[in-house]
């Protein structure tokens, strides 16, 4: 396969090798799905806020985020909550708990969470009140500018993600049953190194990192297991995880971190708010697979999107503009007065602009 990057002509690709990154490998570039995702968007995009982890100082909240890294804190408390009743070995339940109810909500939170498994109500009571603490200690409040994304529309939400949860179909993956402190597959972070060899002895490494939200045994095969929020789940949202770089990358990652083969995704979509009838539109389940074909495509998009990043590294000015995502989601981007501006005007306003560093493996529950 023959690759000819912006900055970069590397000539024919002869191996791509992966391997966990160790702590030596810190200086590598590190790009998460996230990252990656902003330089196609827009390069001046990617360049100034995955890269230079810059933007402008504001007051206003970022509610889709917000309700959405929240709502991640119920998922991970629902795979929790599964993990200590089903799923870890019943002579360790209690340890598996503690030690990864720490690590994810920390001990303050978590310890007010386990009092909900210690009364005398129901099975199902103590659950829906463990998973739903997860939601009201996360710190997320109100905006009177967002009505849809009021904390009681998390809550209904996240009540018909608890009762439709299937406790027994997709049991957690743990590495190590007899050892509570081992890894398992909830909110877990992975760090991975790309080496790429091309002809002529060229060699080009990089980390690819991110968040698992979960990692599951279904019907005996491997998994990833995603969350996702959104307004609408019809079939675009659907069909979006045909092609999703995010499940490609994270089923490559998967299966050097577990040592397992994993191909398979199952994505959960649940709508913020919940619409009016939700027998069958408020929690949506699809299902999606890898095959060879889609890693080694995987691997070309890394490389050309890694090459953007280095070709404009620390010069916005210079990248270009794919103005067709000034309106993405609906909502202006943030940089269009910086984009609109002169090189000089441009120049001060890189000054003015406040650092906020993004990095999946510095992100408490919530994941990519």
């Amino acid at each position: 396969m023959e690759y000819s990057g912006c900055n970069v002509v590397s000539g024919k690709l002869l191996s791509v090798t992966s391997r966990l990154a160790t702590p030596e490998d810190a200086h590598i570039p590190a790009y998460d799905n996230t990252k990656l995702q902003a330089g196609n968007t827009c390069p001046t995009w990617g360049v100034l806020r995955y890269q230079m982890h810059k933007t402008f100082a504001h007051g206003g909240r970022a509610m889709a985020l917000e309700a959405g890294s929240a709502m991640h804190e119920v998922f991970a408390a629902v795979r929790l909550y599964q993990l200590w009743k089903y799923d870890a070995n019943p002579e360790l339940r209690d340890e598996f708990l503690q030690f990864h109810g720490k690590r994810l909500f920390g001990e303050s939170r978590f310890l007010n969470m386990r009092t909900h498994l210690t009364t005398e109500e129901d099975e199902r009571t103590q659950c829906i009140n463990f998973c739903l603490d997860a939601l009201y200690s996360s710190g997320y409040y109100d905006d009177p500018s967002d009505r849809r994304r009021t904390l009681s529309n998390l809550e209904e939400a996240a009540l018909l993600y608890i009762e439709r949860w299937d406790w027994n179909r997709n049991p957690i993956w743990i590495r190590d049953q007899a050892d509570p402190t081992s890894d398992v597959g909830i909110e877990i972070p992975f760090d991975m190194v790309l080496t790429f060899e091309f002809e002529g002895g060229i060699v080009r490494r990089y980390r690819f990192i991110g968040k698992f939200d979960g990692i599951h045994w279904r019907d005996g095969i491997l998994h990833i297991g995603e969350n996702k929020t959104s307004s609408r789940l019809d079939e675009a949202w659907r069909m979006s995880f045909t092609m999703s770089s995010q499940i490609t990358g994270y089923n490559l990652s998967a299966s050097l971190w577990t040592g397992e083969e994993c191909t398979r995704a199952v994505v959960w979509g649940l709508a913020i708010p919940l619409p009016k009838s939700y027998d069958n539109g408020g929690l949506v389940t699809e299902h999606v697979r890898r095959d060879s074909h889609h890693f080694e495509r995987w691997f070309n998009w890394f490389l050309h999107t890694v090459d953007i990043y280095e070709r404009y590294e620390n010069n916005p000015t210079a990248a270009p503009r794919y103005t067709h995502s000034c309106n993405r989601y609906f909502r202006p981007c943030t940089f269009i007065p910086f984009c609109d501006s002169d090189d000089e005007d441009q120049a001060l306003m890189l000054e003015e602009m406040v650092t906020e560093e993004w990095s999946p493996l510095h992100e408490t529950t919530g994941g990519d």
